[in-house]
């Protein structure tokens, strides 16, 4: 049986497409007992406080805000730790989570993303002395934006509350994910960026001070579970789920247990990585009495499980049909930006890409929220899982 930390930190997504920072503070901040503060002040703190020009929140900014606001009788404090090698960073995230039950901003995707790193689990408790192996991190990612930004004159407004629908699902985020390591949190989301011009990548987070003091980290990953020769079949992904849920101990985890009791699998969804050469994932829907309860992830060549996430409230439809899509793209001319006018689209003369696509990227910040692709002549468009139409997909910003 693991040894898992999880620090139960609370939930709320970002208030715009670039407040990541923000967010991730709030969490923190709420998770140390300053309590639930507004993310336009901490966003403001965080960017005033930079060191570096065209980032949203960068970590001196972000490291001075949670310094700042952090409540009296939190006497521990908060620092910028960059290093060279994934493994570092790594540990030096498992040792504040061990050491201090306290979750770490870490910047993902490159230098694009702010998220809260919740919780971990290992094999053994990472003592001093003991060699341990990461079998994965929990997370909050604060993707995707309230409802309030797309829809201001509809949506419920910020501020956030410990009722706010916040991490329950679809347009409302998810709590509580969970990152399997190898190899997911090392090609996805623990990636490095340069941040200070030092001419090499850096694993960053604003964590605790202390020097890590833990275990020596074992590297040993785990054997393919498929050939990965071609791609496995949606009944296999099916298959493939229960061996992740047993072999990564997602029944202790309160939220996954209620989660995943009685649920069963549903037809996956093939998604291609487009910011990687032949790489595809499956989405793989868990549900209960015809509501997705949770979505898991499995590696759509080599079987492996990749990691999941659950739906407080469970949903009917997690993704918008082909069908509806087609519809809509049918229905009205996309409009391209840029002055380029609006693209026509006419029935019998465009391309519907065979499965889902996702990378990094202004549009997603999360492999959970894939996009369908569809091309007309040398131009392709995507629709996200709400049916949100974008005519092409941005990178993302240093910082959010």
């Amino acid at each position: 049986m693991a040894w898992t930390k999880n620090t139960g930190t609370g939930y709320h997504q970002q208030d715009t497409d670039y407040y990541c920072g923000g967010a991730t503070a709030q969490m923190i901040l709420d998770s140390i007992g300053a309590g639930l503060l507004d993310q336009n002040v901490l966003y403001a703190s965080n960017h005033s406080h930079n060191t570096q020009p065209g980032w949203a929140t960068d970590p001196d900014g972000l490291a001075y805000t949670l310094r700042h606001y952090k409540p009296p009788a939190f006497t521990n404090t908060f620092v910028v730790y960059a290093k060279d090698t994934e493994v570092e960073g790594s540990q030096k995230i498992v040792y504040t989570l061990w050491k201090y039950n306290v979750s770490t901003g870490t910047l993902v995707f490159g230098c694009a993303h702010w998220i809260a790193v919740r919780g971990v689990s290992c094999d053994v408790e990472p003592v001093p002395g003991a060699t341990y192996t990461i079998n994965g991190f929990w997370i909050n990612n604060p993707w995707p934006p309230s409802p309030s930004f797309y829809n201001p004159a509809t949506a419920p407004p910020p501020p956030h509350s410990g009722a706010d629908g916040c991490g329950t699902g679809g347009n409302r985020g998810i709590a509580n994910e969970y990152v399997v390591y190898d190899p997911t949190w090392k090609d996805t989301y623990l990636t490095g960026c340069d941040v200070w011009g030092v001419g090499h990548k850096q694993y960053v987070s604003v964590v605790d001070p202390e020097p890590p003091r833990l275990g020596e980290l074992s590297m040993k990953r785990e054997e393919f579970w498929a050939k990965g020769d071609r791609l496995i079949e949606s009944d296999e992904a099916m298959g493939l789920v229960f061996k992740g849920i047993d072999r990564h101990d997602l029944y202790q985890d309160e939220l996954f247990a209620k989660a995943l009791e009685g649920a069963q699998p549903i037809r996956p969804i093939l998604v291609q990585r487009l910011d990687l050469p032949d790489t595809f994932y499956y989405l793989v829907p868990m549900a209960r009495k015809r509501a997705v309860t949770a979505m898991l992830s499995i590696d759509g060549l080599y079987g492996n499980f990749r990691g999941g996430q659950v739906f407080v409230e469970p949903l009917r439809q997690p993704f918008v049909d082909r069908e509806s899509v087609i519809k809509k793209v049918l229905s009205q001319p996309v409009e391209l930006g840029e002055k380029l006018g609006k693209l026509i689209i006419r029935e019998g003369a465009f391309c519907f890409y065979p499965i889902m696509v996702w990378r990094p990227c202004e549009e997603s910040r999360s492999p959970y929220y894939p996009f369908y692709m569809i091309t007309v002549g040398s131009r392709s468009i995507y629709i996200g899982y709400d049916g949100t139409i974008y005519p092409e997909l941005h990178d993302i910003g240093p910082g959010g």
